[in-house]
């Protein structure tokens, strides 16, 4: 039988996955082929959240994984196929917030991950990634969330400033903050990156933990087309 200091550690070290999914439940065999491999650690719960926008689905794995005393949250999306050992992986780095390395599904197929600097408009203008070598671990402004982990310390940490970490800044209007301001033009991935890294937890690329990123094409007398 296990000693109860062996049942306290498998709890501090219980991860919660909390895939992301279109509102069609569709994902491809690939993606299936990934899961039945992927490795979780001792005592994972899964929970899958279907259909909801972008910032709420993530804001809801957010809770969850506080609300149930796990020691990290590791977001996957549905079009995100990565290494089966990636968990153990990034765990491995010591890291609060960090993820793995995929690549924009269109246009020119740059990684997610990425510095960015302000133009003279004041404008967020991608920078691409810092200089680096293939398979460093290295500091990045913003992270997407495809396959990413997040310690309790950096969740709990964002919560108490921000009662929405993941909020879409993106659209026609400035949208409100919490605060009485406007929220920053980006998506909810690189906002909570912004509200992490204002508390000291800085992003980190993993760029040896090369994920695919699954898209759909259509083919007209045109050639390929993004639907």
């Amino acid at each position: 039988m296990p000693g109860g200091w062996e049942i306290l550690k498998a709890r501090r070290e219980r991860i919660l996955c909390c895939v992301i999914m279109p509102p069609e439940l569709r994902h491809s065999r690939a993606w299936t082929r990934m899961w039945k491999n992927l490795q979780l650690g001792p005592n994972p719960e899964v929970i899958d959240i279907q259909g909801l926008p972008y910032d709420a689905a993530r804001n809801a794995g957010l809770k969850a994984a506080v609300d149930g005393d796990f020691a990290y949250l590791f977001f996957l999306d549905s079009d995100t196929i990565p290494p089966a050992n990636i968990v153990p992986q990034l765990i491995a780095t010591g890291r609060d917030f960090i993820g793995g390395l995929y690549h924009q599904r269109g246009g020119a197929f740059v990684p997610v991950a990425c510095n960015m600097v302000r133009d003279a408009k004041g404008d967020w203008v991608r920078g691409g990634l810092p200089p680096h070598q293939p398979g460093e671990v290295i500091p990045v402004d913003f992270l997407g969330m495809g396959a990413t982990l997040i310690s309790r310390r950096c969740m709990q940490a964002v919560l108490e400033h921000f009662p929405r970490p993941f909020a879409w800044g993106k659209d026609i209007a400035p949208v409100p903050d919490e605060h009485g301001g406007q929220l920053p033009p980006l998506s909810e991935d690189y906002m909570f990156c912004l509200r992490a890294k204002a508390l000291g937890y800085v992003p980190w690329c993993a760029t040896g933990i090369v994920c695919q990123h699954e898209m759909m094409v259509v083919v007209t007398d045109k050639g390929v087309q993004f639907p």
